[in-house]
């Protein structure tokens, strides 16, 4: 990995690997609030279960506030940074029409710390969830008061584990509700307890492993190990290139997955490229290039017949909006995706 620098500023570098598990915190331009309203909070959360069932990513827990919001998401792929360039941008784009401004609305790059398995999942998503009554006007109040608040929040995934409130589809509630349901009685009333329990204190065994690392959350061993491997990152000098990126794995074969879409939607090769097709296949061929390739931008538009870059953006929007659509269209773009 390497520290690339751009107009002056040092870029963080990314550790990402398949299976890898990220809390995630992404805050505010000098720590405004990026959610003035709830329909910013609601829109905000339309694009993260849009951007996680796109990307594969999977989510184990969320919390939004006024000028941040945490995260705990899996990568099965390795594309964290994929994932979180498309969510912020999408969310920033949204936010300055609605609210007739320009420039950042994120301050900088998120914060992704790599998270050690089971052992800090649940006090991790117990410190996640606890946010919106520990920060604030909340954090002098007694503790009924933070429960009833905590309960009554609706920008979290706390209702869903604790069984207060729906279950959202594109949350993954499965794992942690294993680890939970190691308490007494019904996970959803053992994870309440769990979390509930902490409002008398503060964690400070979690305090103290989430400060060993800046570039991880568990154990002395884990942190030290993640640590070396991005020290050695650091150290391999490849101008221009993100290691993060040599770990992905390598991309499909273009013109067999075009070969494969043509068969599935009964094109030809010839269709894909006529510049005004805008049918389903072309759609979920430019998905498919963009995702599962290593071609360039350019590339991918001179499959498609396309001058530009930004006429690859433009098909790429109108593609995430039916497959936002077309659960039948996403069901059929994760088939294609699986076939090597």
């Amino acid at each position: 990995m390497l520290d690339r620098k751009r107009k002056g500023m040092a870029r963080h570098l990314r550790l990402e690997y398949k299976g890898a598990i990220y809390h995630i915190t992404s805050r505010g331009n000098e720590r405004s609030d990026i959610f003035r309203d709830d329909r910013d909070k609601e829109r905000f959360l339309e694009k993260l279960a849009e951007i996680v069932e796109e990307q594969h990513v999977l989510l184990y827990a969320y919390v939004i506030m006024s000028n941040h919001y945490h995260l705990l998401v899996e990568t099965p792929r390795g594309n964290l940074s994929r994932f979180m360039q498309q969510l912020n941008t999408s969310y920033t784009m949204y936010y300055n029409v609605k609210h007739d401004r320009v420039g950042h609305v994120f301050s900088g790059r998120y914060k992704a710390k790599v998270v050690n398995g089971d052992e800090y999942l649940l006090a991790l998503t117990r410190y996640i969830h606890l946010n919106p009554v520990k920060v604030g006007s909340m954090s002098g109040k007694g503790v009924e008061d933070k429960v009833k608040s905590l309960r009554n929040y609706r920008w979290s995934s706390y209702p869903g584990y604790a069984g207060i409130g729906k279950l959202e589809k594109w949350v993954d509630y499965g794992p942690l509700s294993e680890l939970a349901g190691n308490y007494a009685g019904k996970r959803w009333e053992s994870y309440r307890f769990f979390v509930e329990s902490g409002l008398a204190e503060d964690d400070e065994e979690l305090k103290e492993v989430m400060s060993r690392s800046s570039k991880a959350i568990g154990g002395k061993v884990f942190c030290r190990e993640v640590e070396k491997e991005y020290r050695q990152a650091v150290e391999e000098k490849r101008a221009g290139t993100d290691a993060a990126m040599r770990r992905v794995e390598v991309g499909a074969d273009a013109d067999g997955l075009l070969k494969r879409v043509c068969a599935e939607f009964n094109l030809d090769m010839e269709s894909l490229s006529r510049r005004r097709n805008v049918s389903d296949g072309r759609l979920v061929a430019a998905r498919l290039l963009k995702d599962q390739t290593s071609l360039t931008s350019r590339e991918v538009g001179q499959r498609l017949g396309l001058a530009d870059g930004s006429g690859l953006g433009n098909l790429l929007a109108v593609a995430s909006r039916r497959l936002a659509e077309s659960r039948h269209l996403r069901r059929t773009v994760d088939k294609l995706s699986r076939i090597r």
